[in-house]
């Protein structure tokens, strides 16, 4: 059998600051107005997948999860019951969308700088070839061998 918590949340708890919601934004290459994928974390203790940002004619918009019933009508599986919780998940998704945006293009730049700097590897190779032949040691007299 289950355990069930059958604690209440106090709505004053919740009312002014609103939920800890932890974002996690995969953009992806655009497949028509679809931008990326998301999951959030709420609270520390429910975490829901599927989420989609895309865009419109007025922006960014995020898509709710959803799945496909026996029609092919696509249906949510889960959504915000208040508006105000609802405006704070489009702003924490919408908002992870751009941190993720911001991270890939510091990546990129890093990346094109780290490109044209030689690195240490590329510099030994260059400089293998150039290299005709190794010095060679020097062997010992064998008058010093017998000694």
């Amino acid at each position: 059998m289950s355990k069930t918590n059958h604690e209440t949340m106090q709505p004053e708890a919740q009312a002014g600051e609103g939920l800890k919601l932890d974002v996690t934004v995969r953009p992806i290459a655009p497949m028509g107005n679809l931008l990326a994928f998301a999951n959030v974390t709420i609270g520390d203790c429910f975490k829901i997948d599927g989420f989609r940002i895309c865009s419109g004619e007025n922006g960014l918009y995020v898509n709710m999860p959803s799945t496909q019933d026996k029609q092919g009508k696509w249906r949510d599986v889960c959504w915000p019951v208040t508006a105000d919780f609802r405006r704070q998940l489009n702003d924490a998704l919408i908002g992870g969308y751009g941190q993720a945006i911001e991270n890939l293009q510091a990546t990129l730049e890093a990346t094109k700088g780290a490109a044209e700097k030689p690195s240490l590897t590329g510099a030994l190779k260059e400089n293998a070839g150039k290299v005709k032949t190794p010095p060679a040691k020097s062997a010992p007299a064998k008058n010093e061998q017998a000694r």
